[in-house]
């Protein structure tokens, strides 16, 4: 099986719509049969924000990919810059080292 990792650094926003692009891009990898990661940081983590109360069509449908199996990852220092300390269930917290090995095992890196 083919594996993927998307690299998301930028934050959710309409006028930018990277993050949305980045989540739908994930959600057809799966769907692809890909064993797909998805590796949060610096504006990427906003995604989480206000994650049980924020009902855009971005982030439910990364809830949607976490209840389907997608690894999700985020870069610590980018949480502690954004005052994110709560992670929802299906992400954690890692570092860029945590990152370099995601790199070395996929093979496709794809970044927004």
């Amino acid at each position: 099986m083919s594996k993927a990792l998307i690299i998301l650094h930028a934050g959710p926003d309409e006028a930018n719509p990277r993050a949305d692009t980045a989540v739908r891009l994930a959600g057809a990898m799966l769907a692809d049969n890909k064993d797909v990661r998805l590796f949060l940081a610096g504006q990427g983590v906003l995604i989480l924000r206000d994650w049980n109360k924020a009902s855009d069509s971005t982030r439910s449908l990364l809830r949607e990919l976490l209840e389907l199996g997608l690894e999700v990852q985020c870069c610590g220092n980018s949480l502690k810059a954004q005052a994110i300390e709560t992670l929802p269930s299906g992400v954690s917290r890692s570092s860029m080292k945590g990152l370099s090995s995601w790199i070395s095992a996929a093979d496709e890196v794809v970044c927004f």
